[in-house]
């Protein structure tokens, strides 16, 4: 429950090993590492060296990459559906949905992710389990025509290989998977053979519609990264370049409003799996509850809430975020990175000098 930076140690759980969590002091890691038996001490570099590793790209079909060098890329989300949580019936057309995707682009999205089946929670309304052909049916044109005018990298938002598979041969580049390969195992070979890119989520069971049901983790950073790690070595043993693979802690699904926010404290810890970590908090339910927006509030009163969850998947070193109000957060990222590390004015502005001397 505490933030990070409140520990005067880093605690590491090795995958595999027997021996109890290891707590490695910050101010003396170098003395504390040279202690080790030398297995447990590669092993605990390993993992340090790989969170703070800065991963500038992953990589898309036919030489492809989403650029990540400039702090969190923007993923867009189109959703053609009746019911997705909260646009849904917005373009639920397969032309108003093209549209929408390009408009996203413009208004700073670096990937947009069209979906075609609701996974909303049961707090909404238990979603509807549609047939792989009706899921293709709504996406297939969206992507078609979206092609016609860009190549700009398009994900497709699904569990099920068939689905992936049309959406990859009508030209999507990435499959982002709630279920991180659980629902359709068959969807990590259909990935690897298109070279596309994979955001693994996680999810607690395969049902969208049962994820609410227990909330309970023994320790959620550790048991989400150790689930995460087992769909990454998946994604491997099917053929998915390690290059080609982000993964998703899965806010809002399967984790209580609590749990939530404790992810996006240690979002920094995920790091250490080594591949790119990817975030979507927008709109959900914690953050109306967090920001104080009643469950009935109208989209824009929503954007403050999962602005603020923006800002905490920058700062915990997300390499893309998933949101629905593109225009704000691309805003918003551009003024903290000018904060952060945009240039500064040398010398004293005009207007102080004119002001007179500078009371000390």
């Amino acid at each position: 429950t505490f933030a990070a930076s409140e520990f005067p140690v880093d605690v590491v759980r090795l995958e595999g090993s027997s021996s109890p969590p290891l707590f490695v002091s910050r101010a003396k890691r170098a003395q504390t590492l040279k202690a080790l038996p030398a297995t447990l001490r590669a092993r605990t570099q390993a993992a340090f060296d790989r969170a703070s590793r800065r991963i500038d790209r992953l990589l898309l079909p036919n030489g492809k990459s989403l650029d990540l060098s400039q702090g969190p890329a923007i993923m867009g989300v189109v959703n053609v559906t009746p019911d997705s949580f909260s646009d849904g019936g917005l373009a639920f057309d397969a032309r108003r949905a093209a549209d929408r995707v390009l408009l996203l682009f413009d208004e700073g999205a670096s990937i947009v992710d069209v979906g075609g089946e609701s996974t909303r929670p049961s707090s909404y309304g238990a979603a509807e389990e549609i047939p792989a052909s009706e899921e293709i049916r709504r996406i297939a044109p969206v992507i078609q025509a979206v092609r016609k005018v860009t190549d700009r990298p398009l994900s497709i938002d699904t569990r099920k290989a068939s689905v992936a598979r049309a959406a990859l041969d009508a030209g999507a580049d990435l499959v982002n998977d709630v279920s991180a390969f659980l629902f359709d195992p068959d969807l990590a070979r259909v990935c690897a053979e298109a070279g596309a890119g994979v955001v693994l989520m996680h999810m607690k069971g395969r049902d969208p519609r049962a994820m609410q049901a227990d909330v309970s983790y023994a320790h959620p950073v550790a048991d989400i990264a150790r689930l995460l790690a087992a769909a990454a070595a998946q994604a491997l043993e099917a053929g998915v370049a390690a290059d080609a693979i982000a993964l998703d802690p899965g806010l809002g699904f399967g984790k209580s409003p609590e749990g939530n926010l404790i992810l996006l404290r240690h979002l920094a810890a995920l790091r250490s799996l080594g591949f790119p970590l990817a975030v979507g908090a927008s709109r959900k339910s914690f953050v109306r509850r967090f920001s104080g927006v009643a469950d009935d509030a109208p989209n824009p009163e929503r954007v403050a809430g999962s602005l603020a969850c923006v800002a905490a998947a920058a700062a915990g070193g997300a390499a893309l975020v998933r949101v629905h109000d593109v225009t704000e957060s691309a805003r918003f990222l551009r003024m903290l990175r000018a904060i952060e590390t945009g240039p500064l004015p040398t010398g004293r502005p005009a207007a102080l000098a004119a002001a007179g001397p500078v009371i000390r």
